[in-house]
């Protein structure tokens, strides 16, 4: 006789069915007119984060969340951190998952747990060492496929293979991860197996103004995003508990260390 199947059991999504609403491709143009395809994700009350460099002196094309999610372009406002260094850009705008979380059904069941934004990471910089080196990580986004008609999220699965703290740019460490740098992952989230958010895709790492394919993929760490939340005095969704705990009672530096009271 066959067992018997638990009525109770809630159905499990994918780690990218879970996480992929919360994704968000960036098409933008430059003064010349050349296309160029970012990331970015949502972390809460319609905030999305992505890369500064993909945004900035660019004019956004055209926004388009992976489904089910309400953007609007004309609600966009792009807010970058103090630190022109920091290359990160929040996009304040209309951007809601209200429909999927309250009405989409997946195998006819209303238990399955469903995500509206990235949790982030509490990893300041200061508690960042080697124990991170060899974490297995995914970094998700948008890199332009050859003979696709749409914009696809793409899922890759890796390692941290070392920790770099730079010696120009914002001075915030680097995770240098396994998947290959390729061009439209600028901005997009990478996050470690447990979902929370590790750092954010930014330039590839290379010599000689080679092809990003031939650097290395670099995310930038945490920190940085935390300060320019806190500057602009923005706490969203689940990230704000964690926010007014560490900053509550002091300043963010935009140097990367910290006032204290």
């Amino acid at each position: 006789m066959a067992d018997s199947v638990d009525s109770t059991s809630v159905p499990e999504l994918s780690f990218y069915q879970l996480h992929s609403p919360c994704l968000v491709c960036v098409e933008t143009s430059g003064d010349d007119g050349e296309f160029g395809i970012g990331t970015a994700f949502h972390i809460g009350d319609g905030y999305l984060v992505t890369a500064r460099h993909v945004v900035e002196n660019r004019q956004l094309q055209n926004l388009i969340p992976y489904r089910g999610a309400k953007l609007s372009l004309d609600s966009v406002e792009v807010i970058y951190p103090s630190d022109p260094n920091v290359d990160l850009a929040l996009l304040k705008t209309d951007f809601s998952l209200d429909y999927y979380m309250e009405h989409v059904r997946f195998w006819g069941n209303s238990k399955v747990k469903k995500i509206d934004h990235i949790e982030i990471g509490g990893h300041l910089d200061d508690w960042i060492d080697g124990g991170l080196v060899m974490m297995k990580v995914v970094a998700l986004g948008y890199p332009p496929i050859p003979t696709s008609p749409r914009p696809e999220l793409v899922a890759v699965r890796g390692e941290v293979i070392t920790i770099v703290d730079p010696y120009v740019g914002s001075k915030h460490p680097l995770f240098v991860i396994s998947p290959m740098a390729r061009g439209g992952f600028s901005g997009g989230p990478v996050l470690t197996e447990d979902g929370w958010l590790l750092g954010v895709v930014t330039s590839s790492l290379l010599t000689n103004h080679a092809a990003p394919e031939l650097g290395y993929g670099a995310a930038l760490t945490v920190e940085p995003l935390w300060n320019l939340l806190a500057e602009n005095g923005i706490y969203p969704a689940s990230n704000g508990d964690f926010l007014q705990e560490i900053y509550g009672n002091r300043s963010p530096d935009p140097s990367g260390e910290e006032d204290g009271e």
